[in-house]
């Protein structure tokens, strides 16, 4: 268990829930053991744990209406074919970014809460199941 699990939750209504990762900084997500990486990333990871970490069960996946499936090899299918020019342009400015947060504040790097909720859990998540009404009670399953 992680011991700075505190860190990334808050309490609603009496029960734990997580805070907005966006309203934290990038050294609040190390502590909690999150890494930078892009979404596709995060979806190439996701699909390796659900196929127990097998890269062959990822790509011979059959569970079409899986909303990541799509993406399960960690490329964006919907996206035009990049231009060499456009690579090296991504590569400079990546180059850049890395330079920018060499400098003595890098570790208070802020994500930025949208103005939606400024920071706290809204209140109309549109599904808004309490963990009582989802059989879950504070010592885990009911």
């Amino acid at each position: 268990m992680n011991p700075h699990r505190d860190i990334g939750l808050d309490r609603l209504d009496g029960f734990e829930v997580g805070r907005d990762p966006r309203s934290m900084s990038s050294n609040e997500l190390e502590q909690l053991g999150h890494a930078r990486m892009s979404p596709l990333r995060a979806l190439r990871l996701k699909c390796l744990d659900c196929c127990n970490s097998s890269a062959q069960d990822v790509r011979l996946w059959t569970a079409l209406d899986c909303p990541n499936w799509s993406f399960r090899m960690g490329k964006n299918p919907w996206a035009a074919p990049v231009s060499g020019a456009r690579r090296e342009q991504g590569r400079r400015l990546g180059m850049k970014r890395v330079a920018e947060r060499s400098g003595p504040f890098a570790d208070n790097i802020q994500i930025e809460a949208s103005a939606f909720d400024g920071g706290r859990v809204p209140n109309d998540t549109g599904v808004n199941f309490s963990p009582i009404e989802m059989g879950v009670a504070e010592g885990g399953l009911a």
